[in-house]
């Protein structure tokens, strides 16, 4: 229906711009090869959408000498006629976004940064995304099941993957239980992600893209098997992984914006919406698209 809308509205009218509103220390739209995968699916995403929806998409850095403050920007903007703001998530996590004078403009969130700003947000799942790596694993036969996010992380998921995961363990033996990776680093360091393997020896790791060579590394040296699954954005094949939908992700970002372009909601939402992106479940070899679409919904319970 939006994109019913979107189509009937900008054949008479000009193409208007979004605003997206970084924090890299760097332009990211000139950028690219100096940013990771999540970035850079993400905004293929956002790309993808406006130009199916009529928009173009115009970066707004915000964390480089010089950029302005809010007062200056809302100024942009209006001037511009932008009325629409997309947050991007990343780039520097201690900074705040600068704080516009929201009654003039539609904005939309991509995750869970800046989380001070009652606005609507796009995620991804990352709940369901544990739910269903669980799920997978139990069905293999494997109890003891670690979760690898670390403290610094995880509060960038709004704590959607540990709280899934601890609701989950309590439900278990308590010689099942694995205790999560310590760490103070976004990613945990070698010598503790291998301290903690050998430590707790589990069966199978939810986590980083490297876990599955620490995994091949304890099998090698100590003569332990254990699953890795990958739950963050990776290009490699060769593992179990739980794919974010990135890309997915940016277009429904774009699609939450025009709904409240269209219907004219501008200023901070009285009550702020979370719309969720669910993950897809791959097998070693397997790419999102080979992946059977009848399968998609298809995860074994949990056990209590």
């Amino acid at each position: 229906l939006v994109s019913a809308f979107v189509t009937s509205r900008r054949r008479a009218a000009p193409t208007q711009t979004l605003a997206v509103l970084t924090k890299f220390n760097y332009p990211l739209f000139e950028n690219l090869h100096r940013t990771d995968l999540f970035s850079a699916e993400l905004l293929a995403g956002l790309r993808h959408q406006a130009d199916e929806l009529g928009f173009r998409l115009e970066e707004f850095p915000v964390n480089l000498p010089g950029s302005p403050d809010g007062h200056t920007l809302t100024r942009v903007l209006l001037a511009r006629g932008i009325r629409g703001v997309l947050l991007f998530p990343s780039g520097d996590l201690s900074m705040a976004f600068p704080e516009l004078d929201w009654t003039h403009f539609a904005v939309v969130a991509a995750g869970f940064h800046s989380k001070h700003l009652p606005v609507h947000r796009t995620a991804m799942d990352q709940g369901r995304a544990v739910e269903t790596c669980i799920a997978r694993l139990q069905a293999r036969g494997l109890r003891r099941i670690a979760l690898g996010v670390t403290r610094q992380l995880d509060p960038r998921w709004n704590y959607t993957a540990s709280g899934r995961f601890f609701a989950w363990q309590c439900g278990q033996p308590l010689k099942d239980r694995v205790p999560v990776i310590p760490g103070d680093h976004e990613h945990p360091l070698p010598h503790e992600v291998n301290k903690w393997l050998q430590r707790y020896r589990p069966d199978a790791v939810i986590g980083y893209q490297y876990y599955p060579e620490y995994a091949a590394d304890l099998a090698r040296d100590h003569d332990h098997e254990v699953l890795a699954v990958v739950i963050e954005a990776t290009e490699r094949t060769d593992c179990y992984r739980l794919d974010p939908q990135l890309r997915h992700l940016g277009r429904t970002s774009v699609n939450v914006l025009a709904r409240e372009l269209f219907i004219n909601h501008y200023g901070l939402p009285a009550i702020p919406e979370v719309t969720f992106i669910s993950g897809l479940w791959l097998e070693p070899g397997q790419t999102a698209a080979a992946r059977p679409a009848a399968k998609l919904a298809t995860t074994a319970p949990l056990a209590p």
